[in-house]
């Protein structure tokens, strides 16, 4: 049962938690850095020359983004990568007026990864946005050690090698393929013209010829979005338009590259600020009717079912059992503190010397599976199951200890 998955955020989660309770602060670390990132938005902003009332619509712009705002009102950790980006970025942009701010670039950008290793892809952005003198690099490198060696040790300890983090012990990296690319590409640039509108994506293509805009934002910029893009262009895993989550912490910088042509627009063709005023307004009312069509303010109804169905299912369950389950699995153990065990990692072959341990030790068997994990779950689990009842899509099973399954058909 060891976590596959970074250990940045849950570190977030815990220290909060510390400090406000665990009743409330697993809930509040996305909406927290949420507004932090808003903020930063605007300070990053403000740093690439932008007027005040740019930066003020870009920061709209970021907050009322579907993909952000569904994210930032759930306990997950893309708004968390988002704002270590971001801290990062800024404070790179600030050494460029004292050397001092890289070791903060560095601590952050070490953060991010912690967050998500996939923060790597940072980096030469960072190198765009930094001042290339030795002493700026030093700092910059000194400042990520810390988040190195909790990188390190955690890794080790987890998974048996420092660089070896959950995606590479689960083999998630086999989800990688050139054939992915087209049909990705597809995805992302619909959907986030569906949630932007077309004109931010084209905006932040036109900046890289945006001759107002100094040439290393240009490119701290496209390489900032480019490089998340293109790598998760090659993935396997994509659903709907929240799956753009997964570009999340490049998304700040398709803002900030629009904002700066439209900038550039009004410069050139000396466009007047009420028509400036209006292009960026109807641009952020696209934005907002786009996340009111998603119901992203809605998620709440959706996930209820998560602890009134776990209620349900443990008023049905004695003290001593153990659930087979996948997508209930966290669920169960944060609002029952029953034992869950994930059919998706069990066979056929190791689940009856499982089963007659936890049988042998006086617990029962139950599994709590979402509808379309019943036919998936049963081969790999074999029952007999007893059908208990459900609620909407949660159905709840009960093993009989010491039947034996039927032999598999041949």
């Amino acid at each position: 049962m060891t976590p596959f998955y970074s250990v940045g955020f849950p570190l977030h989660v815990a220290g909060l938690s510390a400090v406000i309770g665990w009743e409330h602060g697993p809930y509040l670390a996305s909406p927290l850095l949420a507004v932090g990132s808003v903020l930063l938005l605007f300070l990053v902003a403000l740093d690439l020359g932008l007027p005040k009332l740019y930066a003020l619509a870009g920061a709209a712009l970021l907050a009322l983004c579907a993909v952000f705002l569904f994210q930032a009102l759930q306990p997950m950790s893309d708004v968390a990568a988002v704002f270590w980006s971001l801290a990062a970025v800024w404070a790179a942009l600030r050494s460029r007026r004292r050397a001092a701010w890289a070791a903060g670039s560095g601590l952050a950008f070490g953060i991010a990864i912690l967050v998500r290793p996939t923060n790597a892809l940072l980096l030469p952005a960072l190198l765009f946005a930094l001042p290339l003198r030795g002493r700026v690099l030093l700092s910059f490198c000194a400042g990520g050690l810390p988040a190195a060696a909790v990188f390190g040790l955690y890794n080790r300890a987890a998974y048996g090698h420092p660089l070896r983090t959950g995606w590479v012990a689960t083999e998630h990296l086999e989800g990688f393929a050139w054939s992915h690319f087209p049909a990705r590409f597809a995805d992302y640039a619909r959907t986030l013209g569906q949630m932007l509108t077309p004109l931010v994506p084209l905006g932040w293509l036109a900046a890289s010829a945006a001759r107002s805009v100094q040439r290393r934002d240009r490119g701290m910029l496209f390489s900032w979005f480019g490089a998340y893009l293109l790598f998760h262009c090659f993935y396997a895993v994509y659903g709907t338009w929240w799956y753009t989550r997964f570009l999340l912490p490049g998304i700040p910088a398709l803002l900030l590259a629009f904002l700066l042509v439209v900038r550039e627009a009004q410069n050139r063709w000396r466009l007047a600020p009420v028509v400036v005023g209006a292009l960026l307004a109807a641009v952020i009312g696209w934005t907002w009717l786009r996340t009111d069509r998603l119901k992203v303010l809605g998620i709440d109804e959706g996930q209820a079912i998560l602890p009134r169905s776990c209620a349900w299912a443990a008023a049905r369950m004695p003290e001593k059992a153990v659930v087979v389950s996948n997508e209930m699995s966290g669920a169960l153990r944060f609002y029952t503190g029953r034992q869950p065990v994930r059919w998706d990692w069990t066979t056929p072959e190791t689940f009856p010397e499982l089963r007659a341990l936890v049988e042998g030790a006086g617990y029962r068997w139950y599994a709590l599976l979402i509808a379309h994990e019943v036919k998936l779950a049963e081969p790999r689990a074999p029952g007999p199951w007893v059908f208990e009842g459900e609620m909407g899509p949660v159905s709840l099973w009960r093993m009989e200890p010491g039947v034996t399954p039927p032999p598999p058909a041949r």
